[in-house]
């Protein structure tokens, strides 16, 4: 399994990712960034040019926003979290969809 890394504060977003790893088994190590001076920082801006909260570090790749973040690790480490088929891939993105969209959703702004 690949090393990854979680810049965070302890927000819904936050959460939402953390979950993702543990749920996938994946190997992290989780990085406390806070929100405002670290997450506008130029080293933090180098893994997330917009500076919110949380990123997620794979080799070269930089992540940004929870909940592609856990799609992501679902696919790439969730085996049967992950849907085998088109239909339910769809259906388990809708239904992702409808939780970001929802008015208590994730608000990780500056």
């Amino acid at each position: 399994m690949g090393h990854e890394q979680t810049q965070t504060v302890r927000r819904v977003c936050v959460a939402r990712a953390i979950w993702g790893m543990e749920e996938t088994g994946t190997d992290y190590e989780h990085v406390p960034v806070t929100y405002g001076a670290d997450s506008k920082a130029g080293n933090y801006l180098a893994v997330n040019p917009n500076g919110r909260i949380p990123a997620l570090i794979d080799g070269d790749l930089r992540l940004l926003e929870s909940m592609e973040i856990n799609h992501y690790l679902a696919k790439r480490h969730g085996g049967a979290l992950y849907p085998a088929d088109a239909h339910d891939e769809a259906r388990a993105g809708q239904w992702s969809v409808w939780v970001i969209a929802r008015p208590n959703r994730c608000r990780c702004r500056s």
